[in-house]
């Protein structure tokens, strides 16, 4: 990088580039997850079933995954300024439209959009730009900033919305304010990024990633492969939160309304550990980082099974699974790291992310399948079904910890090669 950098290799420019990737990492997600903050409120407002809020949920879900591989591409091919500004300023206006709550129709409509507008053009362009905020003794702390700064920032936004639910006269009023809200949030991010941004240019001009041959190229980097298969093994494992606030209530007694208190704590209060995870990841390798969660998540998980929580014991269970969760955001921060450790190519960066991200999160699609299943089979108010899911997270994270150290003879092997092909003599 041409500018000069401090700071642990990373330069003033670059801050702010990380601090806008924050803002967008947690803002662009608040409208098409607002069913799971307003659930009621948006109910009575769209005028819709359960069965229908569910299902417009799933259509951004579906719109996601499919989007992925894509928008890798796209972030290849242009400007990772360019599509986060179109993914921002697009959502605002499909925000503004929601919070006129339309017919059922429409919203569907619109969450097909979301999922397009928060995939295809932001997700792989938002990896992308912060790879390219840091050098790479320094791609640690940029992924660990921006994960646990835009928690901390998702959960500043959803305390505002609650907020504004609170002042109105209505619930249906207060999801409308709340939408608008949103939407404006979107707006004064994607103008941030406009005109504040830095333009990151690393192919001098030329696009990339725009042919078959591109997509082929990458996709034959068995280091992506890996990385994708090891973020897998963790993502399984944190999707395991999902039961937790079942588990903390009809096991351990909580009342609902603490059960969701101890929830948010869990999922966006402790999104800060990302930032220890990444400078942690940039000291000892972002390999080792991630095998250092897996033990940690293997062993709170051990745990979880010996000691099975109850209303006597609910002060232990609350504090292993911050543990836990505390392990998973500090790996969080080094997921997408691991492509500078596996000498991925820079501009091979956002097929990389497509391929990474399609893989890695796809337990969205069935970890609450076997979730449900498991519950509905042994019921929510025993500890057998959640053992059995406790055990596939143990499972996950021995062969992540296998996967990862040998993603780490890998990488030794090809640096390896390179520094014996570049200690050969040149021949003119």
């Amino acid at each position: 990088m041409s500018e000069k950098t401090e700071q642990g290799g990373i330069s003033k420019m670059n801050w702010l580039g990380i601090v806008l990737l924050a803002f967008s990492g947690g803002t662009i997600y608040m409208m098409p997850y607002a069913r799971s903050s307003y659930y009621d409120a948006l109910m009575q407002g769209l005028g819709v079933t359960n069965t229908e809020l569910g299902m417009i949920t799933s259509f951004f879900g579906l719109l996601t995954i499919i989007c992925y591989f894509p928008g890798g591409w796209l972030a290849d091919r242009f400007s990772a300024k360019k599509l986060l500004t179109v993914s921002f300023l697009t959502n605002a206006i499909l925000g503004f439209w929601y919070s006129s709550l339309p017919s059922f129709s429409v919203v569907i409509f619109i969450h097909v959009l979301f999922g397009v507008f928060c995939t295809l053009t932001f997700w792989a362009a938002f990896i992308k730009a912060t790879r390219l905020c840091a050098p790479p003794e320094s791609q640690g702390k940029a992924f660990g900033f921006v994960e646990g700064i835009r928690r901390i920032i998702s959960t500043g936004i959803g305390l505002v919305g609650a907020w504004l639910l609170g002042l109105a006269a209505d619930p249906v009023a207060g999801v409308k304010h709340v939408l608008m809200f949103y939407a404006a949030m979107n707006a004064v991010v994607g103008l941030g990024i406009l005109f504040l941004m830095k333009e990151y240019d690393t192919t001098g001009g030329a696009k990339t990633g725009a042919s078959l041959g591109d997509i082929v190229k990458v996709a034959k980097i068995s280091e992506v492969w890996l990385i994708a298969i090891i973020v897998f093994m963790a993502y399984v494992s944190f999707r395991s939160q999902d039961i937790m606030t079942a588990y903390t209530t009809n096991l351990c007694g909580l009342s609902g309304s603490l059960g969701a208190a101890v929830a948010a704590i869990r999922y966006y209060g402790l999104g800060f550990m990302a930032i220890p995870g990444g400078v942690i990841g940039d000291k000892f390798g972002f390999a080792n980082t991630m095998i250092g969660g897996f033990v940690i998540v293997i062993l709170t998980n051990i745990l979880f099974i010996l000691f099975p929580g109850t209303p006597a014991s609910v002060g232990f269970f609350i504090v292993i699974m911050l543990s836990f969760m505390a392990a998973h955001f500090g790996m969080r921060g080094v997921y997408y790291a691991l492509m500078t450790e596996g000498m991925v190519p820079v501009a091979a960066t956002g097929i990389a992310t497509g391929i990474i991200a399609t893989l890695a999160y796809s337990p969205d699609i069935f970890a609450p399948l076997y979730q449900g299943a498991l519950l509905d089979a042994f019921g929510k108010d025993k500890h057998t079904g959640y053992n059995y899911i406790f055990i596939i997270s143990i499972v996950t994270a021995v062969m992540g910890i296998g996967l990862s150290m040998y993603f780490k003879s890998r990488v030794r092997v090809k640096a390896a090669a390179a520094a014996s092909a570049s200690a050969l003599p040149q021949t003119a």
